[in-house]
């Protein structure tokens, strides 16, 4: 660009320096110095004519040079603005490029951070799903070892129960023997005492004699004796009421000892039956506890299925109850006690039957008799003899829908009795 403005200064340079003329033949004259002599005056007025024409046309193209050399300076001055824009559009745009290669390395730095992050949350997650199957595996092992357990907990419970049957029985034997025992020193009591007493009486009475015949017989020493003996007899008579106060109150307090003992033993007693009792009744419980209560909380106008589900659970006790299928599984053999109570929706019937192994045992109806009655209700209840792992469920029999709310109304439950 710079090149081309130059030249175009340079041709309008020669331009003005030198004037050509097309009248001329293109030869440098100068208009003054044309000799007019030799021509005519027609063709004079011609000359003059295009010596004017020329003249505008050389005024016209000095004004328009003047123009154009003015739009060059503008265009120059446009020139170095633009270069400038140029340039700082360049600068510009390096630290832009500068720094968008700067977030492009950020974000494949970022990316394959990602990446890593992602291989390691794949590891994580086949990680964890080994985790998972191996706990899967320790439950079942659990499970089957908390069976095993619970086998040998009832085997031996059973064995401490007959142990602790021996132990009672012996100890109430013992007890009987206590109470033989007391009862045969409450007897000999008196007797022992009664004896003591004759023993230290007779003792007492022959030292009386032996001292009386001393005095007869050695009269001068009666006087000094005679003290001496009453000393003598008043210290005996004290060490023999001492004697037998020891000896009573030492019985009595062995008596006293033996109730205390027998007491004790009879508390023990008392409490290992309390405890055999509970032990019994707890293994009974644990065995034998077999309950469930099953509801509906919604409503349907068209049902018209085979076995009616009940989905939710207020109680399973034993687990025999399954909410997927409506039917209960007896876990134990026994006795059982099974009760439904169904409502029609709005004026439709329904007849539902409860159903042991495929064969109907009773059944309920809830039907409009004619009168336009709305939302009846019909119950029943039966007991049934179970084996393990005998079926019972409610089967319609006829009719459709049902009706239920929030606080269930139709309901299926069943006990072991």
């Amino acid at each position: 660009m710079k090149q081309v403005v130059c030249l175009l200064f340079v041709a309008i340079c020669l331009f003005r320096s030198n004037g050509l003329s097309v009248v001329t033949d293109n030869s440098m004259h100068n208009s003054t110095d044309i000799d007019f002599s030799t021509l005519d005056t027609k063709s004079v007025d011609v000359f003059r004519q295009l010596l004017n024409q020329e003249t505008l046309i050389r005024m016209t193209l000095v004004k328009n040079v003047h123009v154009l050399m003015k739009d060059m300076v503008s265009l120059q001055q446009s020139l170095v603005s633009a270069e400038s824009e140029i340039s700082s559009l360049k600068d510009t745009t390096g630290r832009e490029i500068t720094e968008l290669k700067k977030e492009l390395q950020s974000l494949k730095f970022q990316n394959n951070k990602l990446n890593d992050e992602i291989t390691k949350c794949n590891e994580n997650i086949f990680s964890l799903k080994e985790n998972i199957t191996e706990m899967d595996e320790n439950h079942r092992v659990f499970e089957k070892q908390l069976s095993d357990e619970k086998r040998k907990f009832e085997r031996n419970t059973s064995g401490v129960l007959a142990d602790l049957k021996i132990e009672v029985r012996y100890l109430s034997t013992t007890l009987l023997d206590l109470n033989k025992h007391t009862l045969q020193i409450d007897k000999n009591i008196p007797e022992l005492v009664e004896n003591k007493y004759m023993m230290i009486s007779e003792r007492v009475n022959d030292s009386m004699a032996m001292y009386s015949r001393e005095m007869r017989s050695t009269g001068r020493k009666l006087t000094t004796a005679l003290s001496d003996l009453e000393r003598v007899q008043q210290s005996m008579a004290k060490s023999l009421f001492d004697d037998l106060n020891s000896t009573v109150s030492s019985v009595e307090a062995e008596v006293k000892k033996v109730e205390y003992e027998q007491l004790k033993l009879s508390s023990t007693v008392s409490s290992l039956e309390v405890f055999r009792m509970n032990v019994t009744n707890n293994h009974c419980g644990l065995s034998s506890k077999v309950a469930f209560t099953a509801t509906i909380t919604s409503s349907s106008s068209s049902w018209t299925g085979g076995t009616l589900v009940f989905p939710q659970v207020i109680n399973n006790v034993g687990g025999g109850y399954n909410t997927g299928t409506g039917i209960f599984t007896a876990p134990v053999g026994g006795h059982y006690v099974f009760f439904v109570s169904v409502q029609s929706y709005h004026t439709e019937q329904i007849r539902v039957d409860i159903v042991l192994n495929g064969n109907s045992q009773v059944r309920t109806m809830a039907y409009d008799s004619g009168d336009n009655d709305y939302y009846e209700t019909g119950v029943n209840l039966v007991v049934l003899r179970l084996d393990k792992g005998d079926s019972v469920w409610v089967k319609r029999y006829q009719g459709k829908g049902y009706y239920s709310q929030s606080v269930p109304i139709t309901t299926f439950s069943g006990f072991q009795l």
